[in-house]
């Protein structure tokens, strides 16, 4: 019973689906045939929020539920240097066919700091708010 219940909750994890509004996004489909994705907010130099979705196996859904909320709080260049052993050591016991999972995970998180240094630089959502909400001064007219 106790089994069924883990698996349940492992088949949707809470950060599983996309995500509006990300600052960045990778997808990787695996030797294996899973595919997987993420999508990480990056505001303020760090990764606030990170989301997934695979359609793979049960390993597949917890090693990347795992490594998208290992790098919730990180610097992007921590994130950068996840390793298949992190999300491992994070995931508990994975059978040594399904240890590619970890690698996978890893691998998809790496491709999504790729993705947000190369692109052009966005307004980070606190500049923007800061912006929106900076008191206005009327211009003086000199004459």
């Amino acid at each position: 019973m106790f089994d069924d219940l883990m698996a349940a909750i492992d088949a949707r994890p809470k950060n599983f689906g996309p995500m509006r509004d990300a600052s960045t996004h990778a997808k990787i489909t695996g030797p294996c045939g899973d595919t997987v994705e993420v999508w990480l907010r990056i505001d303020g130099g760090k990764i606030r929020k990170a989301t997934f979705m695979s359609n793979g196996c049960g390993h597949s859904v917890r090693c990347c539920s795992i490594a998208a909320k290992l790098t919730e709080g990180m610097l992007p260049q921590e994130a950068e240097e996840l390793t298949q052993q992190t999300v491992l050591s994070a995931v508990g016991p994975v059978p040594e066919d399904h240890r590619h999972c970890a690698l996978l995970a890893a691998n998809v998180i790496k491709k999504a700091m790729v993705a947000y240094k190369t692109q052009p630089t966005k307004q980070s959502l606190s500049e923007k708010l800061k912006h929106l909400f900076k008191p206005h001064t009327p211009e003086k007219n000199h004459v």
